[in-house]
Order: C-alpha cells, then structure tokens, then sequence
C-alpha cells in the first residue's frame, strides 16, 4: 500500500512537473528514499537533507536555539521553520518538512507521545502543517507517516488548479 500512494503521488507532481524537496528529521531520510525507488523520481526529486539531530537544526538550517528551546525539536512550530529556511536553499515547488517521535528519547510527553509527527508543506506561497501519531514499531510509523504526507501532499497540490 505504502509504495502505490508514493507512486502516486510522485505521478501527480510528474504530470504537473513539479519538484520536490525533503527536509527531514524523525524520519531520517526515509521519505526521499521512498520517492527515489518511484518510477517518476528522475523528474521530480530534487534531493534533501537530513536533520536529524539539533546541531543540523541550528548550524546548517539556521534554527533559533531559542525557538527549540522554547518548542523544543519536534515541534510544529520548528517543522514550519523548516520548511520556511529550506525555500533559500532549495529551488524546488514542494518544500516538506518532518519532524517527531520515532521512538523513545526526545521531547515526548504526556500530549506529545512516541509516535507523534508534525509535517508542513510548503507550495505556491503557502504552508500547510499536520500533526498525527503513528502507532507500532518504528518501520511501521515510517510507513504510515509516509503514506499520510504522500495523501496531504496530493490534497495540497490538487487544491490549486492550474
């Protein structure tokens, strides 16, 4: 299932050309490998960086230490920051950001559980931002958040009709 809603949405960008971006965090990577094994990935995937620890957050995307402080790292409000600072490095029509709780160790609580992700899409001077816990191990949450930001993002681009 996971594979036939990233190819389709790497379709719908191709049909549209469009490119995209990830800029990702909990999910390390895993979103840009997901759409690279797509068929259409030569014509849409531009790339992206990972940023997975704090360090990356602040020194190559310049995130306020004050803004993770206050937020902390996995937070909505870093994630929109992300997606904000990755529009001066990265010429692409997409900009999608990830950040969350794969599993045990970050800034979890009681309303913010292992398994919470914050995503935001950033297209055509708009953001869009998401918040969902995945449940089950960590594979298991890398595939249901992949096939949810795959869902938003084709209800995101579908919005605009060109």
């Amino acid at each position: 299932m996971e594979g036939v809603v990233t190819n389709s949405c790497a379709k719908l960008l191709a049909d549209k050309q469009l490119t995209i971006v990830f800029i990702e965090s909990a999910t390390a990577g895993y979103l840009a490998h997901r759409f690279s094994m797509s068929p259409y990935s030569g014509d849409i995937l531009m790339g992206g960086l990972v940023c997975y620890d704090v360090a990356i957050k602040k020194n190559v995307l310049n995130i306020s230490s004050q803004l993770i402080a206050e937020c902390t790292p996995e937070s909505l409000e870093v994630t929109k920051e992300l997606v904000n600072k990755s529009k001066t490095m990265f010429d692409a029509d997409l900009h999608v950001a990830c950040t969350g709780l794969l599993k045990p160790g970050g800034s979890e609580t009681e309303e913010k559980p292992v398994g919470t992700f914050f995503y935001c899409i950033g297209y055509k001077d708009e953001l869009y931002d998401f918040r969902s816990i995945c449940q089950g191990v960590p594979e298991q949450k890398l595939r249901s958040i992949n096939s949810l930001i795959c869902k938003s993002i084709i209800e995101v681009v579908n919005r605009h009709t060109d």
